[in-house]
């Protein structure tokens, strides 16, 4: 029993994480309204005809009800199994109530005609509902190792650290969403100039969002390799679980710069929007994971 738990513990994350993918493909094809203005149904129909958008939009669709329903089991079995631990239950509500909402506003989004900025924030909550569901799953498959990587807790300093990242993130990723759906993707057509030889453009317009976008990433990756620094020199022996988490931190983070820039070189290649958007999720959830680890002691 205790392993059906694990896999579905895992499982349940890779379903969540295709979805995120699923809803970055239906903006970068521009496949939104692949069944109208309609929903539950898809131009009129419970299973429409075969057109590419049509068909994204749907999938799209399909994945999220049954991802909605698997983070329900899953969520519901992790609050029974671990009933006292207050932890789990937090993460249990988050999960729910934010791939509900999620679903809610993706729906709404479908009805009524939204701005770039409400739309933004459909890929941040999906963001949250993921990276709750992500970290429970940790907490189950981690659970009985916690000793082995927590040795000791971490310095009020780097507890700041690692939350203000969190945040700076989380801000960053809204407006790279927003660049994204508003248009300004490629507002700046090379780099590390934003087009020709100007470095810094006129910051108005979709340029100035780009370029803010840009300016962002570079104070996010000084944050990631701040915090890798401090780990490597002050908890690699006595937390194996931030100094781990750190160094993945900070690969990914290199991966996601190099994403981007293809994005912008490649016009808006297709693998490389949905590159960039899978490498934001797991950052994301791994700072996630770094900030939680920071409130735990040893006597976790």
């Amino acid at each position: 029993m205790r392993n059906l738990f694990k896999i579905t513990a895992i499982f349940t994350t890779i379903v969540m994480f295709i979805l995120m993918i699923a809803g970055s493909l239906v903006t970068t094809t521009g496949s939104g309204l692949g069944c109208g203005n309609e929903w539950p149904l898809c131009n009129g129909q419970l299973i429409p005809e075969y057109a590419v958008a049509t068909m994204i939009e749907y999938t799209h669709r399909l994945i999220t009800a049954f991802a909605g329903l698997l983070v329900l089991a899953f969520s519901i079995w992790a609050w029974i199994r671990y009933r006292r631990n207050r932890e789990v239950k937090i993460l249990a509500i988050m999960s729910i109530a934010f791939i509900i909402i999620e679903s809610l506003l993706g729906a709404s989004a479908v009805i009524w005609p939204q701005s770039a900025e409400a739309l933004a924030l459909h890929f941040g909550l999906s963001l949250i509902a993921f990276t709750g569901v992500f970290l429970l799953s940790i907490f189950v498959i981690q659970k009985d190792r916690s000793d082995h990587f927590i040795k000791g807790a971490v310095t009020g300093k780097f507890r700041w650290l690692a939350w203000f990242t969190l945040i700076f993130t989380y801000c960053d990723i809204y407006l790279g969403a927003y660049v994204r759906h508003k248009g300004a993707s490629l507002a700046c057509t090379s780099f590390p100039a934003c087009y020709g030889n100007t470095l810094i453009p006129k910051l108005s317009g979709t340029t100035g969002i780009h370029f803010a976008h840009r300016f962002a990433a570079l104070v996010l990756f000084v944050l990631i390799i701040w915090i890798m620094v401090s780990a490597i020199k002050q908890y690699k022996e006595t937390r194996r679980d931030i100094y781990y988490a750190s160094i993945i931190a900070v690969a990914l983070t290199i991966a996601q710069i190099f994403s981007g820039i293809f994005v912008v070189m490649s016009r808006l290649n297709v693998f490389a929007t949905l590159s960039h958007s899978a490498f934001i999720t797991a950052l994301f959830a791994t700072l996630s994971y770094i900030c939680v680890q920071t409130l735990k002691g040893r006597r976790h």
